[in-house]
C-alpha cells in the first residue's frame, strides 16, 4: 500500500492538536500525530477511484 498524508479540514487538524497535546502530557514528552491516507499500488485501483469521486 501506499501512502499520502490526508486530507484534513480545520476542524480535523484541531481534533489531532487536542490529542497530541493530551497524549505528550501523558506520555511526558513532544509526541506529533501523523495523518496519511490508504491508496492501493495498483495504478488501475487509482485510475477508478478518481472516476467515482
Amino acid at each position: 500500500m501506499k501512502y499520502t498524508p490526508a486530507t484534513l479540514t480545520d476542524k480535523h487538524i484541531h481534533q489531532l492538536q487536542d490529542i497530541e497535546q493530551h497524549l505528550s502530557e501523558s506520555a511526558g514528552e513532544d509526541l506529533i500525530l501523523i495523518a496519511y491516507s490508504k491508496q492501493s499500488d495498483d495504478p488501475e485501483d487509482i485510475k477508478n477511484s478518481d472516476a467515482h469521486h
